[in-house]
């Protein structure tokens, strides 16, 4: 028998539709639920009590997450995505960020689901963090926000167990948002949800990084319990970034076997110097390092320096997956 070789036939064509916009849509909202998932995870699992680091992390992750939709809508509102029907895609999204989808009946799009998990996560991230108000710098001086962080302590938990629940949601559609694109070989690859996933762990460990190193706290208590945060993290960062690492070796591994169409969007990709020096080296290898050495030898300026490379590797991720997303021709329908 005779193997034949079809990869001549195909044609190769860039996606022009998912921009920039879309890149920093998947990144805060990534990033913003992990915050709010990491906040609520240590206060009820590892049961550490910092209400200000918490809350204030939380609502700032409900705000990184529904401001990164706003880009989003803002990039599908273009001429370009009137011309290739995708009217109809923006008034489902318009209304799913309003609630309605809820009561459409139609679950299928990831975009919808994507949609109720971010009002779900908002909503649940906002009522914990706001029933911590009473013990929260700057919400303990408002006198209404204290009244309400009375009303919702008694059902404190239930926020927080909803805020980790969505908050995972929230960062694991992500990448299923992009994964059921079977022509993209970039986007269609089964690794990529669980890529975002740890990706958007890493960043959120970041922000704990970050807040730690800048944010001492004023009581002896507090400190403390930073201090310990901030060890913690830095040493999940390390991890996440470890596994992140075998994951995209993975990723990269399925490209370049499973078919010409991913063979193809190997070698573009790691032709690039963007995504190589940008991501690879400068986003993801060198903060590892500095992470490790600020761990091992106690050298706390490095901490920063890290956490933001870390942020920044975060986006170039989601930025060059997107830039690559090559359609692969011809693909049955």
């Amino acid at each position: 028998m005779i193997a034949l070789d079809y990869s001549q036939f195909l044609t190769f064509e860039p996606q022009h539709h998912w921009r920039i916009g879309i890149a920093i849509y998947l990144f805060l909202g990534g990033l913003g639920a992990s915050m709010g998932f990491i906040a609520a995870l240590y206060k009820h699992i590892f049961k550490k009590d910092d209400p200000s680091m918490f809350a204030w992390s939380t609502l700032l992750g409900v705000l990184l997450v529904n401001f990164g939709g706003i880009f989003l809508i803002l990039d599908m509102f273009v001429w370009e995505s009137f011309l290739h029907g995708h009217i109809t895609e923006i008034f489902k999204v318009l209304l799913a960020f309003f609630g309605a989808a809820v009561f459409n009946g139609n679950f299928h799009p990831w975009i919808q689901w994507g949609a109720n998990f971010i009002a779900l996560f908002s909503l649940f991230g906002t009522l914990w963090a706001l029933s911590q108000a009473d013990k929260a710098a700057i919400l303990n001086k408002l006198g209404f926000l204290v009244k309400i962080a009375n009303l919702l302590k008694p059902l404190q938990s239930v926020w927080g167990w909803g805020t980790i629940i969505f908050g995972l949601a929230v960062a694991a559609y992500t990448g299923f948002l992009l994964s059921v694109a079977p022509a993209i070989p970039a986007w269609s690859h089964p690794l990529l949800p669980v890529l975002f996933v740890i990706s958007a762990l890493s960043t959120a460990t970041a922000w704990y990084m970050l807040w730690t190193y800048f944010a001492k706290g004023k009581d002896e208590e507090t400190q403390k319990v930073r201090e310990h945060v901030g060890h913690q993290v830095e040493w999940a960062d390390i991890a996440l970034i470890g596994l992140e690492i075998l994951a995209i070796g993975a990723y990269f591994n399925y490209l370049y076997y499973a078919y010409a169409g991913g063979k193809y969007v190997f070698h573009q990709m790691l032709s690039d110097m963007g995504f190589v020096i940008g991501f690879l080296l400068v986003g993801l290898l060198i903060p590892w390092i500095l992470e490790f050495i600020a761990a091992k030898k106690h050298i706390r300026i490095l901490v920063p320096l890290a956490a933001i490379l870390v942020l920044f590797g975060g986006f170039l991720l989601r930025y060059y997956i997107l830039h690559y997303g090559i359609y692969t021709y011809p693909w049955p329908s």
